[in-house]
């Protein structure tokens, strides 16, 4: 029911050693040098919710997803929405514009950004859709699809 969207280029890339020593008399000292790499990583998971959206009574913050965030930039990351209709749902010729809510924002044109700070934990965000009620609807089947990006600040 998940799906792993992202970008990951590994958690480690190497360990490099830098070892000296010198010596005195009477003495001696070494020195070693650690050195590692952490690459950025982030996805986005997604957890749909089969929610079924009343198109004629209308439709008030409906989850349909849940996503949850991961990411380690160190200056955060940005995830972003986009509605390939623009925020409507198309059937044909015939549209009907809903909006999104993802967490604290919304959007009625189908593009959504959120900044994020880095937490090092993954963060669940709630994705819904409302629609407001007409029985003006043409039939058809209707449809969207939105795409959910995540990237390092």
């Amino acid at each position: 029911m998940g799906r792993l969207l992202g970008s990951s280029a590994g958690c480690i890339a190497g360990l490099l050693l830098l070892a000296s020593s010198t010596a005195a008399q009477g003495s001696a000292q070494g020195t070693l040098t650690l050195r590692a790499t952490v690459t950025t990583t982030c996805a986005v998971t997604l957890s749909t919710a089969n929610a079924t959206l009343d198109l004629n009574a209308g439709a008030t913050a409906i989850p349909v997803a849940t996503v949850e965030e991961r990411c380690n930039a160190a200056n955060g990351y940005t995830v972003s929405l986009t509605s390939r209709n623009g925020g409507s749902l198309s059937s044909g010729t015939a549209t009907i514009a809903y909006t999104l809510q993802y967490g604290d924002s919304s959007s009625s044109n189908g593009t959504l950004s959120a900044a994020r700070d880095v937490t090092g934990m993954g963060r669940q965000t709630v994705l819904s859709v409302s629609v407001p009620p007409s029985t003006q609807r043409q039939a058809g089947q209707y449809e969207d699809t939105v795409t959910i990006a995540i990237a390092a600040k």
